[in-house]
């Protein structure tokens, strides 16, 4: 993914954190879908290719998106933020998505929903605020599976390394948003 995909990926994560006041971790990822007028289906009746978790589509005006009911509670999270990244992005109706573990051969789309779904459930200027200092520490906070969270652990440590925090207005705005919780959840 190029770099101006992945910043345009960041801040509508970023912008939507905003927007709809999420202030804490783990995020509601139903509740927040149902805040923007997105309805959330559990199902094991609809069909799925193998190895998807769920998908998004139109229904008239509103959207729906429909996770497989047997999957574990953190996948179903990481998988309506995904879809909702879709929604976000645009691209429900236009292309043939795939929601399943991420890969490097993933087009730029499916990339591009990972990592909106990722910064929504775990914004790196809160975990680093919160001190994060491994996977565990990510996966407890923000209710997401190992997998997830050893991605955003992976993410975080390049973060750390280049001391790049706080250096967008919307991250910023973002980080303040969270102030209060990450006083009360210091690692």
């Amino acid at each position: 993914m190029n770099y101006a995909q992945y910043k345009f990926a960041r801040d509508l994560s970023w912008k939507i954190l905003i927007h709809e006041r999420v202030c804490a971790l783990p995020v509601s990822m139903s509740g927040l879908c149902r805040q923007m007028g997105i309805e959330v289906k559990y199902d094991d009746k609809v069909r799925l290719d193998d190895g998807c978790g769920g998908m998004a589509m139109k229904k008239g005006r509103r959207y729906v998106i429909i996770v497989r009911r047997s999957d574990p509670p953190q996948r179903q999270r990481f998988t309506i933020a995904h879809e909702l990244g879709h929604i976000l992005a645009g691209d429900v109706g236009r292309y043939k998505l795939v929601n399943r573990e991420p890969s490097p051969q993933d087009n730029q789309i499916e990339t591009r929903a990972n990592v909106i779904g990722s910064r929504i459930l775990a914004p790196a200027c809160v975990l680093w605020g919160c001190g994060v200092q491994s996977t565990a520490d990510i996966a407890e906070l923000c209710d997401i599976s190992e997998t997830a969270a050893s991605f955003r652990w992976q993410r975080m440590q390049l973060l750390y390394a280049r001391g790049k925090f706080l250096s967008s207005p919307l991250e910023r705005q973002v980080f303040e948003q969270f102030r209060d919780y990450i006083q009360e959840h210091k690692l």
